[in-house]
């Protein structure tokens, strides 16, 4: 184990990490809620500095088995769930839009939604993507470059764009 594994296992002590976990000494975890992380996963800063932040206690981010995190920022106000083996570049994941949308946004006080977003297995989401709320990514999905997702993406499909449009399936 490293230096820098053991160093973030005893500073977010009631965090789960799986046996083989790796990370950098400057990973940030925020917030009330749980993070937890599978077995073998690698959370690196290479390509921005990792971010995982809940909103909520009852908030959870759970990383699955051999997920490979690099400059990603996930921000849970319910629940974000990354599927096995899934790798996210430099990307933003975000179930909430903390305000509501349309005339009530101007009151005080107005509650934003919130709703579960879910990255299956095998999944990749690439560096400046954006998923909103809501979102299920299917397995073997490939979100591009840049890519805003506000819609399921099918298994196997590739989206890019803003809005993400499907492309082509593998």
């Amino acid at each position: 184990m490293s230096l820098s594994t053991l160093y973030l296992r005893l500073r977010y002590r009631r965090h789960g990490f799986g046996p083989g976990f790796e990370g950098p000494w400057r990973l940030r975890i925020r917030g009330p809620g749980r993070v937890t992380f599978g077995r073998n996963v690698r959370v690196r800063n290479g390509s921005g500095r990792t971010a995982l932040l809940t909103f909520a206690s009852d908030a959870r981010i759970d990383i699955g088995d051999r997920v490979e995190i690099d400059g990603a920022g996930l921000m849970a106000a319910s629940v974000i769930e990354v599927g096995d083996d899934a790798i996210l570049g430099p990307c933003l994941v975000v179930d909430t839009d903390f305000h509501a949308v349309g005339p009530t946004r101007r009151q005080e006080g107005a509650p934003g939604t919130r709703r579960p977003i879910r990255i299956g297995p095998t999944a990749w989401v690439q560096g400046k993507a954006t998923i909103l709320k809501g979102v299920s990514v299917g397995e073997g999905a490939v979100v591009r470059w840049g890519a805003l997702v506000a819609a399921d993406v099918a298994p196997g499909a590739v989206v890019v764009g803003n809005p993400a449009v499907e492309v082509r399936e593998r």
